[in-house]
């Protein structure tokens, strides 16, 4: 595949996790689309075609990270092990990590820990982006239109200067554009986030600035606490 290779972040008998460079979708969203992350994973570990998934275009993959975010991914390489992690992923078991570069509000904000839990509805034109819908706003019509449990994300600001912050958010069970739309909610939108961010400032490379950076997880077999990280790609300095 022209301009990607596979980076492997932890490799045994059962379980592979590897490294989702931006701009390259996880997996084919048509039938037979040749540049994705699993096509890379499936060209160095052919076993996986054979393990189930979360579709059948979709072996041995236990979640998926939107195109422009980079960081962690999780595959099973066998058929329990993918049943195990399934159900980790399920349940909301498993503590996905990520880090955003977000444009502030104001100047200076004192550090802080901030806490949303929602609903989500479709919008936008045809439903590409999603609503955050607190669980005050729920009304009998909107109700049919969201999702059916409330979703979590626990952030932490890290670092702020000059109406730029480093955020770490956390999530154990997530909905698409989770963190993108919960973020930008709270008055923290990504930078170079087309639906829900800010441009990206001048000079930095032009990318979406988030980035799943740990996976914390029970191993398949073992069932020995794994926690896999990602460093912060370089990017993100020339942002902060």
């Amino acid at each position: 595949m022209v301009g990607h290779s596979l980076e492997v972040l932890y490799e045994d008998e059962a379980l592979l996790i590897v490294e989702k460079p931006a701009g390259l979708h996880t997996a084919p969203l048509v039938e037979g689309e040749p540049d994705t992350l699993l096509a890379l994973v499936l060209g160095a570990f052919p076993e996986i075609s054979s393990v189930p998934g979360m579709k059948p275009s979709e072996p041995g993959l236990l979640h998926r990270l939107d195109r422009d975010t980079s960081g962690v991914v999780v595959i099973a390489r066998t058929r329990a092990a993918f049943a195990s992690l399934r159900l980790q992923f399920a349940s909301g078991q498993v503590r996905k990590e990520y880090h955003a570069a977000c444009a502030c509000r104001a100047d200076s904000l004192p550090l802080r820990d901030i806490s949303i839990r929602s609903l989500f509805a479709p919008a936008g034109p045809g439903g590409r982006k999603v609503r955050v819908v607190m669980p005050e706003e729920k009304s009998a019509r909107l109700l049919r239109r969201t999702a059916p449990a409330l979703y979590r994300t626990e952030a932490r600001l890290e670092k702020v200067h000059e109406g730029r912050a480093l955020v770490e958010a956390v999530i154990q069970k997530g909905f698409r554009h989770q963190v993108r739309a919960h973020l930008a909610f709270t008055g923290l939108p990504i930078f170079g986030d087309p639906l829900y961010g800010v441009p990206v400032p001048p000079g930095a490379p032009q990318r979406m600035y988030l980035h799943a950076s740990a996976v914390l997880l029970a191993h398949p077999v073992t069932g020995d606490e794994l926690r896999i990280t990602s460093p912060l790609p370089q990017a993100f300095s020339a942002v902060l």
